[in-house]
């Protein structure tokens, strides 16, 4: 009985040297954030509201260190609150945007704001969404910021302002497959006689122009949704 005793006294101690190890472990320290905006513009620049663009981090000082993410939200900026301070590779190279060399950066105790700045693949200049009758009518012009071809322009349609790619209830779109002159002007239309039982009339909606550029991992760029009542 004393031996079986004992034996129950080292493992209760045994777990609670185990339970207070892990306590001390550290915990996250630090809160990097910050917005990603358009280096011509200054403007923000709008993301999809699911897989869109993501800040990558890998923490140095380790040995095979994994590549870690924070997704930038729909509206241009980011926030993980759950970092640990140390020196880090930043890495933008997979969204809407001319990805920007690894920077090294420095991620201190306590809140870090950081800026980065990037060249939109694509910028819709002048947009202009209109109901006239029975149809949508978008018009704007595009500015290619690249050589890279644009692949597509798009209208999308949803009651959710953050209506995109990934989140429409009506999509038209033409594919384009080549590079566009200055000034040249475009339209899209949406004839809401074809939707009706989509786009309910009474209700409202918001439309948003999009347009994407040729190339690997590149993402849409989005001029602001408006909001309709139809």
């Amino acid at each position: 009985m004393k031996s079986s005793l004992t034996f129950n006294i080292l493992i209760l101690c045994g777990l609670l040297s185990t339970s207070c190890q892990k306590d001390n472990l550290d915990r996250p320290d630090a809160t990097f954030y910050g917005e990603l905006r358009d280096r011509k513009t200054g403007e923000l620049i709008p993301q999809e509201v699911s897989d869109g663009s993501r800040v990558y981090y890998i923490e140095q000082g380790w040995e095979n260190p994994p590549v870690q993410n924070t997704v930038i939200k729909s509206d241009g900026t980011f926030k993980n609150g759950l970092m640990f301070s140390g020196n880090y590779k930043i890495i933008l190279d997979r969204g809407n945007y001319v990805p920007l060399d690894t920077l090294d950066m420095n991620i201190h105790s306590g809140e870090n704001f950081q800026v980065f700045e990037v060249n939109p693949y694509l910028r819709i200049l002048e947009p202009e969404i209109v109901k006239k009758d029975r149809t949508i009518i978008a018009t704007f012009k595009l500015e290619q910021v690249t050589s890279n071809q644009v692949y597509r322009i798009s209208l999308f349609a949803h009651s959710h302002i953050d209506v995109s790619n990934k989140l429409n209830v009506v999509n038209k779109t033409i594919e384009l497959n080549r590079s566009i002159s200055d000034g040249e002007q475009f339209q899209l239309s949406i004839n809401l006689d074809e939707y009706s039982s989509t786009l309910v009339a009474g209700n409202s909606y918001y439309f948003r122009i999009g347009a994407q550029s040729h190339g690997n991992e590149t993402k849409y760029n989005y001029a602001a949704s408006v909001k309709i009542d139809l």
